[in-house]
């Protein structure tokens, strides 16, 4: 019997498909039913890849069929292994239930968790006092400390490879020979373990700590990387968790990591043209924005 009923013929299929709770609710309930978890009525949650519902107090996503999408394994064991690493380490993320595929009309991988409850640090900081918020700032550097420690390759993602292969020239005809020489001068271990988007709906504040949740596209790269959409997204305009962060990390040098994760992340042209918005760009006006955007952020 085939719980799920609709045709997937292309991406644009799943997309469709995604936030229907009525199209995957037979699907889930078999899955659950195999599980032996009780089921209710799932409620969709908002994902730009998997199908995600809450049933009941857990949480279940859907990858879809590898036949519409060749990320699917990869998002798939990625999540398996970041939330299994990350109880074992002690840092506060969802809870792993279970994990594994079920054959229907396609072949569905899934993981079900018990999710964070509490705040995403966006919500949080619109309203919460300078000390709370500077407390929450030194509770993320603590788990990053324990977060971006190294890690044996866990996914098929060359992180290194995808940053070079991005487009840097759009930035200038300069910058990719500027960026080379100066990652050459600037060498960094490849090997830590990095969520790579720490924006502000993917941190959690909860009762006295916080937590990270949506780890599908989690890689083994530099730890600087983990920065970029921390301080330039996350904490955009929010002096307290900026120096939050710094009290703990007590990085000698701000700026520079945040160069140097912008210049290995696949998405840095992309990030840099955010902050550059036209003209071609150097390291050194790089470096300028950069230690404007900082120094504004800690006299905010």
């Amino acid at each position: 019997m085939d719980y799920f009923k609709n045709q997937l013929d292309q991406w644009a299929d799943w997309q469709a498909a995604i936030a229907s709770p009525t199209v995957f609710e037979a699907l889930i309930q078999q899955i659950y039913r195999s599980e032996n978890e009780p089921f209710k009525t799932p409620e969709a949650v908002a994902d730009d890849f998997a199908a995600v519902f809450s049933v009941g107090s857990t949480q279940i996503a859907i990858f879809p069929p590898m036949s519409v999408s060749d990320q699917t394994r990869n998002r798939y064991q990625t999540e398996k292994f970041s939330l299994g690493r990350l109880a074992r380490l002690q840092v506060t993320a969802p809870i792993l239930l279970h994990a594994g595929f079920i054959f229907d009309q396609y072949q569905f991988y899934y993981v079900i968790y018990q999710p964070l409850i509490g705040l995403s640090l966006a919500e949080f900081i619109n309203t919460a006092e300078p000390l709370a918020k500077s407390t929450v700032g030194r509770q993320i550097g603590t788990a990053l400390k324990q977060l971006n420690t190294e890690v044996a390759n866990f996914n098929q993602v060359d992180a290194a490879a995808l940053a070079d292969q991005a487009d840097w020239s759009d930035l200038g005809p300069a910058f990719v020979t500027e960026r080379h020489a100066y990652l050459f001068a600037h060498p960094v271990e490849m090997t830590h373990f990095v969520h790579g988007q720490l924006t502000g709906e993917n941190i959690i504040v909860t009762a006295g700590k916080v937590g990270f949740q949506q780890f599908q596209t989690a890689v083994a790269a530099p730890a600087e990387t983990e920065l970029v959409p921390l301080v330039l997204q996350a904490f955009k305009g929010t002096s307290d968790c900026l120096a939050g962060l710094q009290e703990t990390l007590k990085l000698p040098d701000l700026v520079t990591s945040l160069l140097i994760g912008l210049l290995w992340r696949a998405d840095g042209p992309a990030q840099i043209r955010q902050l550059i918005t036209t003209g071609q760009v150097t390291i050194a006006t790089l470096t300028t924005c950069l230690a404007q955007l900082v120094t504004t952020e800690s006299e905010d």
